[in-house]
């Protein structure tokens, strides 16, 4: 996450309340083909499918750490516009999801209505892999900071080249996207109010940027009573990292794609408003949702048969039976263990 001058500027997090014991994976320490730290992030994305990055003492991650603090000055320039100017940048759900989400669109969990603004930028646009869209004027002004944080968080989740930057290049066709995400203050804090409902990510990897606290994970196993949702604690030096549905998909259920939201901040940090920037992974259009081969990839048996519909075809597939209530988001994966 961006610096301590970021959490200088918010109420400390309390000590008081429950947290996720995430583990701390090392970038450098990837970098440097450490085994044990490879095996702590793989024992991390089948346990928990969710770790926390630590950016610090790599010049890959000490980059991406100064430029996601430009992306946090952008979200505060971009909410900080006139309702009505950011109203005409309104994404058209199902089918154009780019744009401006105002709260209150949405329902959560308990039947309420969420309490979340977010403005999803397409990737291709910043890229030019596609015709470039008209966004919001901060967005505008600061497409080489944008191009800038999508190329910095692609080499660090990417890391080495491989399979996983195969799937998701930089230049072809995706709908991966940068989301500036912005929760409303309150004027008493409400440990029991939902700002944005349970849901899995769709993609493959997100890349979470939040200085003040309110991101929550429901253990696997535990039942969806408000007492079971724990906290993320947010540190300095860290990005907070998830597994998407693709990625369990692809891994064959190695992985786990956890149930996660976002609540009101614990303690004071719910007096002040609640800046995020994610960088979302989607695949290339064209990549197919079969199963992928690895060491610790169990094969697909004979009777289960292989996903043959491409990332797209099945995203869609997906998002239409969750619209239509026919599925409802949860943990899975992570059963199968692996090793190295």
């Amino acid at each position: 996450m961006p610096t301590t001058k970021y959490f200088a500027q918010v109420p400390p997090f309390p000590s008081e309340v429950q947290i996720v014991p995430l583990p701390k994976v090392s970038l450098q320490k990837l970098q440097n083909e450490s085994v044990e730290e490879s095996q702590l992030l793989l024992e991390a994305c089948q346990n928990w499918g969710f770790f926390l990055l630590d950016l610090q003492q790599s010049e890959k991650g000490e980059e991406l750490l100064e430029v996601a603090g430009k992306m946090f000055d952008l979200t505060k320039e971009t909410f900080d516009l006139d309702q009505s100017v950011l109203d005409r940048y309104a994404y058209k759900p199902p089918h154009d999801l780019t744009g401006y989400k105002r709260k209150g669109q949405l329902k959560t969990d308990d039947g309420k209505m969420d309490r979340m603004d977010l403005y999803s930028i397409n990737q291709d646009d910043i890229l030019a892999n596609r015709p470039p869209r008209r966004n919001a004027d901060p967005i505008e002004a600061k497409r080489a900071e944008l191009r800038q944080f999508i190329e910095s968080s692609h080499s660090v989740i990417g890391l080495n080249p491989g399979t996983l930057s195969a799937l998701c290049p930089l230049d072809q066709i995706s709908e991966t996207s940068v989301r500036l995400l912005l929760g409303q203050s309150q004027s008493t804090p409400e440990y029991d109010s939902i700002t944005l409902g349970g849901h899995t990510d769709i993609g493959t990897i997100t890349l979470l940027f939040n200085v003040v606290g309110g991101l929550q994970i429901l253990p696997a196993a535990k039942e969806n009573t408000p007492e079971n949702w724990q906290y993320i604690k947010p540190e300095p030096g860290h990005a907070v990292v998830n597994i998407g549905d693709t990625l369990l998909e692809w891994t064959g259920g190695v992985l786990r794609s956890a149930l996660h939201r976002v609540s009101t901040a614990p303690g004071e940090q719910a007096l002040v408003s609640r800046q995020s920037v994610a960088y979302l992974v989607r695949p290339k259009n064209s990549a197919s949702m079969q199963t992928l081969k690895g060491e610790f990839i169990p094969p697909v048996e004979e009777n289960e048969g292989d996903e043959t519909r491409s990332v797209n075809e099945w995203a869609a597939w997906r998002a239409k039976q969750i619209m239509l209530g026919q599925l409802k988001p949860q943990t899975r994966g992570g059963t199968r263990m692996g090793k190295v």
